[in-house]
Protein backbone atom coordinates (compact mmCIF):
# COMPACT_ATOMS: atom_id res chain seq x y z
CA UNK A 1 0.00 0.00 0.00
CA UNK A 2 1.50 3.48 -1.15
CA UNK A 3 2.02 6.12 1.78
CA UNK A 4 -0.59 8.41 0.28
CA UNK A 5 -3.37 5.44 0.44
CA UNK A 6 -1.85 4.25 4.25
CA UNK A 7 -2.05 8.19 5.34
CA UNK A 8 -5.89 8.22 3.80
CA UNK A 9 -7.10 5.18 5.57
CA UNK A 10 -4.87 5.34 9.19
CA UNK A 11 -8.16 6.55 10.26
CA UNK A 12 -9.82 3.54 9.61
CA UNK A 13 -6.98 1.27 10.57
CA UNK A 14 -6.96 2.80 14.21
CA UNK A 15 -10.63 2.39 14.47
CA UNK A 16 -10.12 -1.48 13.44
CA UNK A 17 -7.24 -1.63 15.80
CA UNK A 18 -9.14 -0.30 18.67
CA UNK A 19 -12.27 -2.93 18.29
CA UNK A 20 -9.81 -5.74 17.81
CA UNK A 21 -8.55 -4.85 20.83
CA UNK A 22 -11.64 -4.62 22.99
CA UNK A 23 -12.71 -7.91 21.54
CA UNK A 24 -9.30 -9.37 22.70
CA UNK A 25 -10.41 -7.54 26.39
CA UNK A 26 -13.69 -9.38 25.96
CA UNK A 27 -11.91 -13.49 25.24
CA UNK A 28 -9.60 -12.14 28.08
CA UNK A 29 -12.21 -11.51 30.96
CA UNK A 30 -14.12 -15.06 29.42
CA UNK A 31 -10.78 -16.68 30.87
CA UNK A 32 -9.68 -14.82 33.82
CA UNK A 33 -10.98 -15.15 37.56
CA UNK A 34 -14.29 -13.28 38.20
CA UNK A 35 -12.32 -11.02 40.58
CA UNK A 36 -10.32 -9.27 37.39
CA UNK A 37 -12.62 -9.42 34.66
CA UNK A 38 -13.91 -6.09 35.87
CA UNK A 39 -10.47 -5.00 34.90
CA UNK A 40 -11.14 -6.19 31.07
CA UNK A 41 -14.47 -4.69 31.17
CA UNK A 42 -12.92 -1.56 32.21
CA UNK A 43 -10.60 -1.65 29.91
CA UNK A 44 -12.70 -2.28 27.37
CA UNK A 45 -15.26 -0.20 27.87
CA UNK A 46 -12.66 3.06 27.74
CA UNK A 47 -11.15 1.49 24.38
CA UNK A 48 -15.01 2.09 22.79
CA UNK A 49 -15.41 5.73 24.55
CA UNK A 50 -12.28 7.41 23.45
CA UNK A 51 -13.17 5.45 20.21
CA UNK A 52 -16.61 7.62 19.43
CA UNK A 53 -15.23 9.96 21.52
CA UNK A 54 -12.57 10.80 18.81
CA UNK A 55 -14.97 9.81 16.14
CA UNK A 56 -17.23 12.62 17.33
CA UNK A 57 -14.71 15.34 17.31
CA UNK A 58 -13.68 14.19 13.78
CA UNK A 59 -17.32 14.50 12.86
CA UNK A 60 -16.86 18.48 14.12
CA UNK A 61 -14.05 19.12 11.90
CA UNK A 62 -15.32 17.49 8.66
CA UNK A 63 -19.29 18.33 8.59
CA UNK A 64 -20.12 21.75 7.01
CA UNK A 65 -23.59 22.15 7.54
CA UNK A 66 -24.33 23.43 11.46
CA UNK A 67 -27.75 21.71 11.86
CA UNK A 68 -25.78 18.06 10.57
CA UNK A 69 -23.25 18.67 12.51
CA UNK A 70 -24.99 19.40 16.06
CA UNK A 71 -26.79 16.08 15.38
CA UNK A 72 -23.99 13.74 14.85
CA UNK A 73 -22.29 15.28 17.50
CA UNK A 74 -25.60 14.37 19.81
CA UNK A 75 -25.37 10.82 18.26
CA UNK A 76 -21.85 10.14 19.37
CA UNK A 77 -22.68 11.54 22.89
CA UNK A 78 -25.56 9.20 23.27
CA UNK A 79 -23.52 6.66 21.82
CA UNK A 80 -20.92 7.72 24.32
CA UNK A 81 -23.54 7.68 27.72
CA UNK A 82 -24.52 4.04 26.07
CA UNK A 83 -21.19 2.52 26.66
CA UNK A 84 -20.71 4.37 29.86
CA UNK A 85 -23.85 2.96 31.64
CA UNK A 86 -23.34 -0.51 29.87
CA UNK A 87 -19.88 -0.25 31.37
CA UNK A 88 -21.10 1.07 34.97
CA UNK A 89 -24.26 -2.22 34.87
CA UNK A 90 -21.85 -4.77 34.77
CA UNK A 91 -19.54 -3.22 37.12
CA UNK A 92 -22.24 -3.85 39.79
CA UNK A 93 -22.41 -7.11 41.32
CA UNK A 94 -25.50 -7.23 43.37
CA UNK A 95 -27.34 -4.19 42.68
CA UNK A 96 -29.99 -5.83 41.07
CA UNK A 97 -32.46 -2.96 40.90
CA UNK A 98 -30.09 -0.42 39.95
CA UNK A 99 -28.65 -2.90 37.63
CA UNK A 100 -32.17 -3.10 35.89
CA UNK A 101 -32.80 0.38 35.69
CA UNK A 102 -29.25 0.96 33.90
CA UNK A 103 -30.54 -1.65 31.59
CA UNK A 104 -33.33 0.33 31.19
CA UNK A 105 -31.52 3.59 30.55
CA UNK A 106 -30.05 1.52 27.36
CA UNK A 107 -32.93 2.78 25.36
CA UNK A 108 -32.77 6.41 25.54
CA UNK A 109 -29.83 6.26 23.02
CA UNK A 110 -31.71 3.22 21.02
CA UNK A 111 -34.32 5.23 20.48
CA UNK A 112 -33.47 8.53 19.69
CA UNK A 113 -30.30 8.20 17.47
CA UNK A 114 -32.51 6.57 14.96
CA UNK A 115 -34.93 9.93 15.41
CA UNK A 116 -31.65 11.70 14.79
CA UNK A 117 -30.95 10.20 12.03
CA UNK A 118 -33.77 11.45 10.28
CA UNK A 119 -33.20 15.17 11.71
CA UNK A 120 -29.93 14.76 9.58
CA UNK A 121 -31.42 13.63 6.00
CA UNK A 122 -33.62 16.39 6.82
CA UNK A 123 -31.43 19.32 7.11
CA UNK A 124 -29.37 18.12 4.24
CA UNK A 125 -28.92 20.45 1.84
CA UNK A 126 -30.35 23.35 3.29
CA UNK A 127 -28.76 26.67 4.16
CA UNK A 128 -27.05 27.25 7.03
CA UNK A 129 -29.83 29.00 8.59
CA UNK A 130 -32.20 26.30 7.88
CA UNK A 131 -34.50 24.81 11.26
CA UNK A 132 -36.83 21.80 11.24
CA UNK A 133 -40.25 22.43 10.96
CA UNK A 134 -42.26 22.84 13.73
CA UNK A 135 -44.44 19.77 13.32
CA UNK A 136 -41.15 17.67 14.20
CA UNK A 137 -41.51 18.40 17.70
CA UNK A 138 -44.20 15.51 17.58
CA UNK A 139 -41.57 12.70 17.22
CA UNK A 140 -39.41 13.99 19.84
CA UNK A 141 -42.63 13.81 21.96
CA UNK A 142 -43.52 10.11 20.13
CA UNK A 143 -39.41 8.93 21.01
CA UNK A 144 -39.80 10.47 24.70
CA UNK A 145 -43.14 8.89 25.34
CA UNK A 146 -41.70 5.45 23.91
CA UNK A 147 -38.18 6.21 26.33
CA UNK A 148 -40.79 6.99 29.22
CA UNK A 149 -42.40 3.59 28.71
CA UNK A 150 -39.30 1.77 29.07
CA UNK A 151 -38.18 3.54 32.10
CA UNK A 152 -41.21 3.00 34.32
CA UNK A 153 -42.02 -0.50 32.81
CA UNK A 154 -41.70 -1.99 36.34
CA UNK A 155 -45.21 0.10 36.76
CA UNK A 156 -46.81 -2.19 33.73
CA UNK A 157 -44.59 -4.12 32.54
CA UNK A 158 -45.63 -3.11 29.05
CA UNK A 159 -42.09 -3.72 27.38
CA UNK A 160 -40.82 -6.24 28.96
CA UNK A 161 -42.52 -8.72 31.17
CA UNK A 162 -40.66 -10.69 34.28
CA UNK A 163 -42.02 -13.88 35.69
CA UNK A 164 -43.88 -13.29 38.78
CA UNK A 165 -42.70 -14.87 41.40
CA UNK A 166 -39.21 -13.78 40.67
CA UNK A 167 -37.44 -12.09 43.91
CA UNK A 168 -34.68 -10.37 41.82
CA UNK A 169 -34.42 -10.11 38.12
CA UNK A 170 -31.31 -10.95 36.32
CA UNK A 171 -31.94 -11.97 32.65
CA UNK A 172 -34.83 -13.95 32.93
CA UNK A 173 -37.99 -11.86 31.55
CA UNK A 174 -39.75 -11.52 27.81
CA UNK A 175 -41.19 -9.43 25.56
CA UNK A 176 -44.52 -7.12 25.65
CA UNK A 177 -46.07 -5.53 22.99
CA UNK A 178 -44.38 -2.09 23.44
CA UNK A 179 -40.78 -3.88 22.90
CA UNK A 180 -41.95 -4.42 19.41
CA UNK A 181 -44.00 -1.41 19.05
CA UNK A 182 -40.00 0.64 20.14
CA UNK A 183 -38.15 -1.50 17.77
CA UNK A 184 -40.29 -1.22 14.89
CA UNK A 185 -39.97 2.59 15.80
CA UNK A 186 -36.00 1.91 15.50
CA UNK A 187 -36.67 0.22 12.31
CA UNK A 188 -38.79 2.82 10.92
CA UNK A 189 -36.70 5.82 11.42
CA UNK A 190 -33.44 4.00 10.65
CA UNK A 191 -34.67 3.36 7.47
CA UNK A 192 -36.42 6.83 6.74
CA UNK A 193 -33.07 8.60 7.58
CA UNK A 194 -30.83 6.57 4.67
CA UNK A 195 -33.68 6.46 2.09
CA UNK A 196 -33.99 10.33 2.36
CA UNK A 197 -30.46 10.46 2.28
CA UNK A 198 -30.21 8.21 -1.03
CA UNK A 199 -32.27 10.17 -2.85
CA UNK A 200 -30.97 13.71 -1.37
CA UNK A 201 -27.70 12.83 -2.98
CA UNK A 202 -25.88 14.17 -5.91
CA UNK A 203 -22.68 12.65 -5.99
CA UNK A 204 -22.35 11.07 -9.14
CA UNK A 205 -20.88 7.58 -7.82
CA UNK A 206 -22.26 4.21 -8.32
CA UNK A 207 -25.50 2.30 -7.46
CA UNK A 208 -22.87 0.21 -5.83
CA UNK A 209 -20.89 3.03 -3.47
CA UNK A 210 -24.21 4.53 -2.34
CA UNK A 211 -25.45 1.42 -0.95
CA UNK A 212 -22.35 1.07 1.55
CA UNK A 213 -24.69 2.67 4.10
CA UNK A 214 -27.04 -0.05 4.29
CA UNK A 215 -24.64 -3.12 4.55
CA UNK A 216 -23.85 -2.35 8.59
CA UNK A 217 -27.86 -1.13 8.54
CA UNK A 218 -28.72 -4.86 7.31
CA UNK A 219 -26.13 -6.12 9.74
CA UNK A 220 -27.65 -4.65 12.70
CA UNK A 221 -31.39 -5.55 11.92
CA UNK A 222 -29.93 -9.00 11.06
CA UNK A 223 -28.32 -8.99 14.54
CA UNK A 224 -31.28 -7.56 16.30
CA UNK A 225 -33.57 -10.37 15.08
CA UNK A 226 -30.90 -13.01 15.73
CA UNK A 227 -30.59 -11.36 19.47
CA UNK A 228 -34.31 -11.41 20.08
CA UNK A 229 -34.63 -15.26 19.33
CA UNK A 230 -31.56 -16.09 21.51
CA UNK A 231 -33.30 -14.11 24.25
CA UNK A 232 -36.83 -15.73 23.77
CA UNK A 233 -35.03 -18.57 23.60
CA UNK A 234 -36.46 -20.06 19.73
CA UNK A 235 -33.11 -21.00 18.84
CA UNK A 236 -29.77 -21.08 21.19
CA UNK A 237 -27.22 -19.41 19.08
CA UNK A 238 -24.53 -19.75 21.44
CA UNK A 239 -22.44 -18.98 19.22
CA UNK A 240 -23.52 -15.13 18.87
CA UNK A 241 -22.86 -14.48 22.49
CA UNK A 242 -19.13 -15.65 22.29
CA UNK A 243 -18.69 -13.78 19.09
CA UNK A 244 -21.11 -10.14 19.62
CA UNK A 245 -22.41 -10.89 22.25
CA UNK A 246 -22.04 -7.42 23.67
CA UNK A 247 -25.52 -5.79 21.79
CA UNK A 248 -24.65 -2.37 23.27
CA UNK A 249 -21.49 -2.40 21.39
CA UNK A 250 -22.09 -3.81 18.33
CA UNK A 251 -25.57 -1.49 17.24
CA UNK A 252 -23.04 1.63 18.58
CA UNK A 253 -20.55 0.15 16.30
CA UNK A 254 -23.25 -0.23 13.37
CA UNK A 255 -24.42 3.18 13.62
CA UNK A 256 -21.36 4.64 13.48
CA UNK A 257 -20.49 2.65 10.59
CA UNK A 258 -23.49 3.64 8.93
CA UNK A 259 -23.32 7.05 9.34
CA UNK A 260 -19.59 7.20 8.47
CA UNK A 261 -20.54 5.30 5.27
CA UNK A 262 -23.22 7.78 4.22
CA UNK A 263 -20.16 10.79 5.19
CA UNK A 264 -17.65 8.58 3.17
CA UNK A 265 -19.69 8.32 -0.02
CA UNK A 266 -21.44 11.57 0.14
CA UNK A 267 -24.91 10.84 1.49
CA UNK A 268 -23.47 13.15 4.00
CA UNK A 269 -21.34 16.65 2.68
CA UNK A 270 -18.23 17.06 4.52
CA UNK A 271 -14.88 19.20 3.92
CA UNK A 272 -12.40 16.17 3.64
CA UNK A 273 -10.93 14.66 0.62
CA UNK A 274 -8.79 18.26 -0.39
CA UNK A 275 -6.07 16.34 -1.89
CA UNK A 276 -8.30 14.21 -4.30
CA UNK A 277 -10.26 17.38 -5.40
CA UNK A 278 -7.34 19.54 -6.46
CA UNK A 279 -5.85 16.75 -8.12
CA UNK A 280 -8.91 16.48 -10.37
CA UNK A 281 -9.03 20.13 -10.16
CA UNK A 282 -8.57 22.42 -13.20
CA UNK A 283 -7.92 25.73 -11.40
CA UNK A 284 -4.54 27.02 -9.89
CA UNK A 285 -5.06 26.50 -6.44
CA UNK A 286 -2.77 26.05 -3.37
CA UNK A 287 -3.34 25.27 0.34
CA UNK A 288 -0.26 26.92 2.62
CA UNK A 289 -0.13 26.78 6.97
CA UNK A 290 0.56 30.45 8.63
CA UNK A 291 3.78 30.87 7.59
CA UNK A 292 2.82 30.26 3.43
CA UNK A 293 4.39 26.78 3.44
CA UNK A 294 2.51 24.76 0.22
CA UNK A 295 1.04 22.09 1.88
CA UNK A 296 -1.71 21.05 -1.16
CA UNK A 297 -1.81 22.11 -4.64
CA UNK A 298 -3.35 21.15 -8.02
CA UNK A 299 -1.66 20.04 -10.90
CA UNK A 300 -1.44 23.35 -12.52
CA UNK A 301 -1.04 25.99 -9.73
CA UNK A 302 3.18 27.09 -9.96
CA UNK A 303 5.24 27.70 -7.39
CA UNK A 304 5.58 31.37 -6.23
CA UNK A 305 7.63 33.37 -3.52
CA UNK A 306 6.33 33.88 -0.23
CA UNK A 307 6.81 37.60 -0.72
CA UNK A 308 4.18 37.20 -3.14
CA UNK A 309 1.62 35.26 -1.64
CA UNK A 310 1.78 37.05 1.25
CA UNK A 311 0.78 40.51 -0.82
CA UNK A 312 -2.63 38.62 -1.42
CA UNK A 313 -3.83 39.93 2.38
CA UNK A 314 -4.23 43.73 1.12
CA UNK A 315 -5.91 42.62 -2.27
CA UNK A 316 -4.77 40.99 -5.31
CA UNK A 317 -1.38 40.30 -7.18
CA UNK A 318 -1.31 40.44 -11.16
CA UNK A 319 1.40 38.46 -12.62
CA UNK A 320 3.00 38.14 -15.87
CA UNK A 321 1.07 36.64 -18.43
CA UNK A 322 -2.47 38.21 -17.60
CA UNK A 323 -2.81 36.23 -14.09
CA UNK A 324 -4.32 36.99 -11.00
CA UNK A 325 -3.41 35.76 -7.79
CA UNK A 326 -5.86 36.26 -4.95
CA UNK A 327 -5.85 34.73 -1.29
CA UNK A 328 -8.13 34.53 1.51
CA UNK A 329 -7.31 33.35 5.32
CA UNK A 330 -9.00 29.31 6.28
CA UNK A 331 -8.85 27.88 9.17
CA UNK A 332 -4.69 26.79 9.64
CA UNK A 333 -3.39 28.72 6.83
CA UNK A 334 -4.20 30.76 3.61
CA UNK A 335 -5.80 29.70 0.58
CA UNK A 336 -4.83 31.07 -2.60
CA UNK A 337 -5.97 30.75 -6.29
CA UNK A 338 -4.85 32.10 -9.51
CA UNK A 339 -7.05 33.37 -12.76
CA UNK A 340 -6.22 34.08 -15.93
CA UNK A 341 -7.60 37.34 -16.38
CA UNK A 342 -6.48 38.20 -19.72
CA UNK A 343 -9.48 38.32 -21.86
CA UNK A 344 -10.75 39.96 -18.72
CA UNK A 345 -7.81 42.44 -19.34
CA UNK A 346 -8.39 43.09 -22.89
CA UNK A 347 -12.18 43.28 -22.36
CA UNK A 348 -11.29 45.79 -19.88
CA UNK A 349 -8.92 48.14 -22.26
CA UNK A 350 -11.70 47.69 -24.84
CA UNK A 351 -14.11 49.51 -22.31
CA UNK A 352 -11.90 52.00 -20.97
CA UNK A 353 -11.59 53.03 -25.18
CA UNK A 354 -15.51 53.13 -25.43
CA UNK A 355 -15.99 55.15 -21.90
CA UNK A 356 -13.01 57.72 -23.60
CA UNK A 357 -15.00 57.59 -26.51
CA UNK A 358 -18.30 58.03 -24.62
CA UNK A 359 -16.66 61.26 -22.68
CA UNK A 360 -15.36 63.03 -25.59
CA UNK A 361 -18.71 62.51 -27.28
CA UNK A 362 -20.84 63.44 -23.80
CA UNK A 363 -18.26 66.73 -23.64
CA UNK A 364 -19.67 67.69 -27.13
CA UNK A 365 -23.25 67.09 -26.40
CA UNK A 366 -22.66 68.92 -23.10
CA UNK A 367 -21.24 71.71 -25.19
CA UNK A 368 -23.73 71.47 -27.54
CA UNK A 369 -26.45 71.35 -24.91
CA UNK A 370 -25.27 74.52 -23.04
CA UNK A 371 -24.72 76.52 -26.48
CA UNK A 372 -28.31 75.14 -27.62
CA UNK A 373 -29.67 76.22 -23.73
CA UNK A 374 -28.13 79.77 -24.41
CA UNK A 375 -29.87 80.06 -27.81
CA UNK A 376 -33.13 79.38 -26.26
CA UNK A 377 -33.18 81.35 -23.15
CA UNK A 378 -31.75 84.63 -25.83
CA UNK A 379 -34.66 83.59 -27.85
CA UNK A 380 -36.97 83.68 -25.05
CA UNK A 381 -35.69 86.92 -23.64
CA UNK A 382 -35.93 88.32 -27.29
CA UNK A 383 -39.53 86.99 -27.71
CA UNK A 384 -40.30 88.40 -23.69
CA UNK A 385 -38.88 92.05 -25.05
CA UNK A 386 -40.85 91.90 -28.03
CA UNK A 387 -44.17 91.43 -26.26
CA UNK A 388 -42.81 94.21 -23.91
CA UNK A 389 -42.36 96.26 -26.44
CA UNK A 390 -45.50 95.65 -28.31
CA UNK A 391 -47.39 96.09 -25.26
CA UNK A 392 -45.55 99.27 -23.61
CA UNK A 393 -44.91 100.92 -27.38
CA UNK A 394 -46.97 103.80 -27.03
CA UNK A 395 -46.39 104.94 -23.49
CA UNK A 396 -42.74 104.34 -24.69
CA UNK A 397 -43.09 106.93 -27.22
CA UNK A 398 -45.05 109.17 -25.03
CA UNK A 399 -41.89 109.06 -22.50
CA UNK A 400 -39.74 110.04 -25.35
CA UNK A 401 -42.00 112.78 -26.25
CA UNK A 402 -41.82 114.30 -22.81
CA UNK A 403 -38.24 113.79 -22.72
CA UNK A 404 -37.71 116.22 -25.63
CA UNK A 405 -40.16 118.66 -24.10
CA UNK A 406 -38.09 118.32 -20.65
CA UNK A 407 -35.09 119.71 -22.55
CA UNK A 408 -36.85 122.18 -24.62
CA UNK A 409 -38.66 123.30 -21.06
CA UNK A 410 -36.92 126.94 -19.82
CA UNK A 411 -38.87 127.30 -16.64
CA UNK A 412 -38.50 124.79 -13.21
CA UNK A 413 -41.88 124.23 -12.42
CA UNK A 414 -42.57 123.64 -16.33
CA UNK A 415 -39.64 121.36 -15.85
CA UNK A 416 -40.81 119.87 -12.65
CA UNK A 417 -44.17 119.08 -13.94
CA UNK A 418 -42.86 117.33 -17.10
CA UNK A 419 -40.72 115.36 -14.20
CA UNK A 420 -44.00 114.07 -12.49
CA UNK A 421 -45.08 112.97 -15.46
CA UNK A 422 -41.92 110.90 -16.92
CA UNK A 423 -42.31 109.21 -13.46
CA UNK A 424 -45.79 108.51 -13.78
CA UNK A 425 -45.30 106.98 -17.26
CA UNK A 426 -41.62 105.10 -16.35
CA UNK A 427 -43.49 103.05 -13.14
CA UNK A 428 -45.88 102.15 -15.45
CA UNK A 429 -43.16 100.70 -17.82
CA UNK A 430 -41.47 98.55 -15.19
CA UNK A 431 -44.53 97.10 -13.65
CA UNK A 432 -46.45 96.41 -16.79
CA UNK A 433 -43.34 94.90 -17.75
CA UNK A 434 -42.67 93.17 -14.58
CA UNK A 435 -46.45 91.86 -15.56
CA UNK A 436 -45.59 90.16 -18.69
CA UNK A 437 -42.52 88.61 -17.62
CA UNK A 438 -44.97 87.33 -14.36
CA UNK A 439 -47.39 86.38 -16.33
CA UNK A 440 -45.57 84.36 -18.82
CA UNK A 441 -44.22 81.84 -15.61
CA UNK A 442 -47.74 81.56 -14.39
CA UNK A 443 -51.53 82.35 -15.45
CA UNK A 444 -52.52 83.32 -11.73
CA UNK A 445 -50.62 85.72 -10.08
CA UNK A 446 -50.54 86.13 -6.21
CA UNK A 447 -52.74 89.11 -4.63
CA UNK A 448 -49.95 91.13 -3.28
CA UNK A 449 -48.75 91.96 -7.43
CA UNK A 450 -51.91 93.98 -7.38
CA UNK A 451 -51.29 96.19 -4.22
CA UNK A 452 -47.53 96.74 -5.67
CA UNK A 453 -48.26 97.14 -8.83
CA UNK A 454 -51.21 99.75 -8.79
CA UNK A 455 -49.23 101.61 -5.34
CA UNK A 456 -45.93 102.13 -7.34
CA UNK A 457 -47.94 104.26 -10.07
CA UNK A 458 -49.89 105.78 -6.99
CA UNK A 459 -46.53 106.98 -5.26
CA UNK A 460 -45.11 109.01 -8.37
CA UNK A 461 -48.49 110.76 -8.58
CA UNK A 462 -48.57 111.90 -5.00
CA UNK A 463 -45.23 113.06 -5.96
CA UNK A 464 -47.18 115.07 -8.81
CA UNK A 465 -49.12 116.84 -5.89
CA UNK A 466 -52.71 114.30 -6.69
CA UNK A 467 -53.95 112.39 -3.73
CA UNK A 468 -54.54 108.64 -3.92
CA UNK A 469 -56.29 106.27 -2.27
CA UNK A 470 -56.33 102.37 -3.25
CA UNK A 471 -58.86 99.91 -1.54
CA UNK A 472 -58.10 96.23 -2.59
CA UNK A 473 -60.69 93.54 -1.37
CA UNK A 474 -59.57 90.83 -3.01
CA UNK A 475 -57.04 88.87 -1.20
CA UNK A 476 -56.98 85.83 -3.57
CA UNK A 477 -54.76 84.86 -6.42
CA UNK A 478 -55.62 86.82 -9.54
CA UNK A 479 -55.43 86.14 -13.37
CA UNK A 480 -52.54 87.65 -14.82
CA UNK A 481 -54.84 89.17 -17.88
CA UNK A 482 -57.16 90.50 -15.78
CA UNK A 483 -54.39 92.50 -13.20
CA UNK A 484 -53.16 93.63 -16.85
CA UNK A 485 -56.39 94.85 -18.10
CA UNK A 486 -57.37 96.77 -14.57
CA UNK A 487 -53.25 98.48 -15.14
CA UNK A 488 -54.15 99.43 -18.48
CA UNK A 489 -57.15 100.92 -17.62
CA UNK A 490 -55.84 102.48 -14.46
CA UNK A 491 -52.93 104.08 -16.94
CA UNK A 492 -55.34 105.34 -19.26
CA UNK A 493 -57.48 107.50 -16.97
CA UNK A 494 -54.12 108.78 -15.39
CA UNK A 495 -52.43 109.98 -18.73
CA UNK A 496 -56.06 111.90 -19.79
CA UNK A 497 -56.36 113.76 -15.78
CA UNK A 498 -52.50 113.98 -15.08
CA UNK A 499 -52.68 117.80 -16.03
CA UNK A 500 -56.20 118.62 -14.07
CA UNK A 501 -56.71 115.65 -11.45
CA UNK A 502 -55.67 116.68 -7.53
CA UNK A 503 -57.37 113.37 -6.21
CA UNK A 504 -58.24 109.86 -7.22
CA UNK A 505 -59.13 106.90 -5.65
CA UNK A 506 -59.40 102.93 -7.03
CA UNK A 507 -61.62 100.37 -5.32
CA UNK A 508 -60.83 97.00 -6.38
CA UNK A 509 -63.12 94.22 -5.78
CA UNK A 510 -65.78 91.43 -6.46
CA UNK A 511 -69.43 92.63 -7.90
CA UNK A 512 -72.45 90.38 -8.57
CA UNK A 513 -70.12 87.66 -8.95
CA UNK A 514 -67.48 89.35 -11.30
CA UNK A 515 -64.35 91.58 -10.53
CA UNK A 516 -64.78 95.10 -10.66
CA UNK A 517 -62.39 98.39 -10.78
CA UNK A 518 -63.60 101.07 -9.89
CA UNK A 519 -61.88 104.94 -10.15
CA UNK A 520 -62.86 108.15 -9.00
CA UNK A 521 -61.47 111.29 -9.75
CA UNK A 522 -61.90 115.13 -10.12
CA UNK A 523 -60.16 115.47 -13.24
CA UNK A 524 -61.37 118.19 -15.97
CA UNK A 525 -60.36 116.16 -18.91
CA UNK A 526 -63.30 114.56 -20.86
CA UNK A 527 -63.38 110.77 -20.17
CA UNK A 528 -66.57 110.02 -21.50
CA UNK A 529 -64.61 108.49 -24.53
CA UNK A 530 -63.80 105.39 -22.23
CA UNK A 531 -66.93 104.57 -22.17
CA UNK A 532 -67.39 100.95 -23.47
CA UNK A 533 -69.17 97.57 -23.19
CA UNK A 534 -67.13 96.45 -20.13
CA UNK A 535 -66.25 100.34 -18.79
CA UNK A 536 -69.53 102.43 -17.66
CA UNK A 537 -68.34 106.28 -17.19
CA UNK A 538 -70.70 108.70 -14.65
CA UNK A 539 -69.78 112.17 -13.88
CA UNK A 540 -72.04 113.68 -10.70
CA UNK A 541 -73.14 117.14 -10.52
CA UNK A 542 -69.83 118.49 -9.06
CA UNK A 543 -68.17 117.54 -12.18
CA UNK A 544 -66.56 113.55 -10.47
CA UNK A 545 -66.05 111.33 -12.57
CA UNK A 546 -66.87 107.74 -11.76
CA UNK A 547 -65.59 105.28 -13.83
CA UNK A 548 -65.95 101.01 -13.39
CA UNK A 549 -64.78 98.03 -15.16
CA UNK A 550 -66.20 94.49 -15.02
CA UNK A 551 -64.10 92.05 -16.03
CA UNK A 552 -65.95 88.24 -16.66
CA UNK A 553 -65.29 85.70 -13.89
CA UNK A 554 -65.24 86.05 -10.01
CA UNK A 555 -62.78 84.28 -7.69
CA UNK A 556 -61.07 81.10 -8.75
CA UNK A 557 -62.14 77.48 -8.01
Amino acid sequence: MRISNLKKHSGFLCAALAVVTAIVLRQIGFRVEKERDWVCSFLRGATYIGLFTVWGISVRNRIIQPQVRRYLTAISMLMVFWITVRTTRYSLAEAFWLMRHLWYLYYLPMLFIPLLAVFIAMSLGKPESFRLPKWTALLYIYTAALVLLVLTNDLHQLVFVFPADAVEWVDDYSYAACYFLAIGWNVLCTLTALVAMLMKCRVPHSRKVLMLPFIPAAFALLYGVLYVLRMLGVFPLTWLRVIAGDMTVVFCLMIAAVLESCIQCGLIQSNTHYDELLQCCTLRVQLTDPDYQVLLASRSAEPLPVEIMRQTEAKPVRLDGGLRLSGAPVRGGHVLWTEDVSELLEVLEELQDVKDSLEDSNALLRAEYTLKAREAHIAEQDRLYNIIQQETAPRIALLAALTDEFEAARSEPERKKLLGKMAVIGAYLKRRSNLIFLADKSPMLQGKELTLTFGETMDNLELCGVTCGLLAERNGPVEAGQLMSMYDFFEEIVERSLDSMTTVTVWIGQADGALRITVNTDSAADLAPLASDSVSVLRDEDGEWQLSMVLDGGEPE
